[in-house]
Order: structure tokens, then sequence, then C-alpha cells
């Protein structure tokens, strides 16, 4: 993948707040928005949000955890919506509880970028989840389009993300 697409994907999941969030719904498929951060650790990404019990994507993710989120660009005057940037990250979806060893990194990495939803953290109702990508889809722009694998998605997001961690 060239250096400028590269770019177009470390800007997607730096610089945007809120993913959709696709999931199964009683059998169908739903979609829903959610805000994300990205962490990695041990060389891994994974997409973190914070979500209530009383959602009903969060009652699918625990029925079924397997996710995709889809991210893309802001809309631009005068561009056409099939020319935005965008990545697909179909994943697995995994709650995470507040005494496991990873629920800190992945709250303060959540608080990092959404540092207002420090109150949503009072209320029983509400867990981390921790989104582990199974591949990614990117386009970057007509004719820029790639598949990649959790390594590969991993390399590219070395040493920019912010919230990083390595363990």
């Amino acid at each position: 993948m060239h250096d400028s697409t590269t770019d177009v994907l470390r800007a997607l999941l730096a610089e945007r707040s809120v993913a959709t969030l696709a999931t199964l719904h009683a059998g169908r498929p739903a979609a829903s928005m959610i805000p994300f951060a990205v962490h990695v650790s041990g060389g891994m990404p994974v997409l973190v949000t914070h979500v209530s019990s009383l959602a009903a994507h969060t009652r699918d993710m625990l029925a079924s955890p397997e996710v995709c989120l889809l991210i893309t660009a802001p809309e631009s005057p005068g561009a056409m919506p099939q020319s935005l940037a965008r990545v697909s990250l179909p994943g697995v979806a995994a709650f995470v509880a507040p005494d496991h060893p990873d629920h800190a990194p992945l709250k303060a990495t959540y608080l990092a970028k959404f540092p207002d939803a420090a109150d949503l953290f009072t209320l029983g109702d509400f867990s981390i989840v921790a989104i582990t990508p199974t591949s990614a889809r990117l386009v970057a722009g007509f004719a820029r389009a790639h598949t990649l694998e959790p390594a590969a998605l991993a390399d590219a997001l070395a040493s920019t993300t912010p919230g990083r961690t390595t363990r």
C-alpha cells in the first residue's frame, strides 16, 4: 500500500469519532452509530466503544459478536459520495469487565478521545467493548481499494495511533 493510502487509513481512524456499527438484530441486519477510539496493544489494533445495555446494538453484540464498522471521511461540497474515503472493519466484539486487566487501558484510550464521556463510566449499565478487526477494506478513493489482514492493519497504524500503548 502506498504511503498516501496509509495516511488516508490513519486519518480515518484517528480523526473520525463515529462509526456505523452493523449487527444482526433478531436475525436481520441492523445499523447504528457508535463513538470509537483506536487502541493498539501488543501490536494489534482494537476499536474501543462504550455502550449502554439499553441499546439494541449492545444486545445484538452479546447475542452475535461478529460485527462490522464503517468509518467514512466527511462529505465535501461538489465531491461525489462514491469518492469519499472509507474503511470497513469486520471484527469480533468482546465485552471487557471492569476487573479485567485490559479495562483500565481501554477506558483511558476512550476517555482520551471523549473526555466528556467520563460521567458515563459511573453508570452501571455501560460497558467497554473491544472490537478486534478480522480484516479491513479500505477505499481511499476511485481505483484505490485495498484489503488488509490484521497484521497489515497494525503495520499501517504503527506509531501514529493516539492512545497507543504496547504490551
